[in-house]
């Protein structure tokens, strides 16, 4: 369970990581211009939530 979620606090980091890139960089606005910004958008929201989640579990696999 204490792998489990440290992968999943990788995974989360790498989801906060496109929506940045995605919302943030030049070439990520280019990428994702009007409408199409609500991916990065949405990616780096529910990733802040998986790494709260995985956080969570981390704790409570430790306990």
């Amino acid at each position: 369970m204490r792998a489990f979620s440290i992968v999943l606090a990788f995974v989360a980091a790498a989801g906060l990581g496109f929506g940045w890139w995605g919302l943030e960089t030049v070439a990520g606005r280019r990428l994702f211009d009007e409408m199409a910004g609500m991916i990065p958008l949405f990616a780096g929201a529910a990733s802040a939530v998986v790494l709260v989640a995985a956080g969570i579990l981390y704790y409570l696999s430790g306990r």
